[in-house]
């Protein structure tokens, strides 16, 4: 069983994408599903989720059902990331990856979100002389 955790709900995949979405982690990568306006409108200033951090199981998905669904939504496997920087912020953090094909993706979430911590060790482990740091405190 592979499993996902939840860690924020207030990512958005760049500075002019206002809808947030779900950031999980999984144990080969990350998943971003959108969620709605409605959603993210409730949302405020976060936190958007809470200890302990909601878990499912990747079978959940139907990771080709998610990326046809919306192009803000991602399936990002650790094997296919060159170089990754987590980058912390006042009100917003984030992870910028560019991919081995050339693509790049910037991830971003409320900094009342756990997401920060838990991707910084579980990226440190997974991705190790790929992943940077920057921003406020690194």
């Amino acid at each position: 069983m592979n499993m996902a955790e939840c860690v924020t709900r207030s990512c958005t995949t760049g500075w002019l994408d206002w809808i947030h979405g779900e950031l999980w982690l999984t144990s080969t990568g990350l998943i971003r599903r959108r969620l709605s306006l409605q959603a993210s409108r409730a949302h405020g200033l976060g936190p958007t989720v809470a200890e302990p951090l909601e878990r499912a199981d990747i079978a959940a998905f139907d990771l080709d059902q998610l990326l046809a669904e919306h192009p803000t939504n991602k399936v990002i496997a650790f094997t296919d990331i060159a170089h990754a920087r987590l980058v912390r912020g006042v009100t917003t953090h984030g992870l910028r990856l560019r991919m081995l094909d050339g693509r790049r993706h910037k991830l971003l979430w409320l900094a009342r979100d756990p997401a920060h911590q838990v991707l910084g060790k579980a990226l440190a482990v997974t991705l190790g002389q790929r992943l940077h740091r920057s921003g406020i405190g690194t």
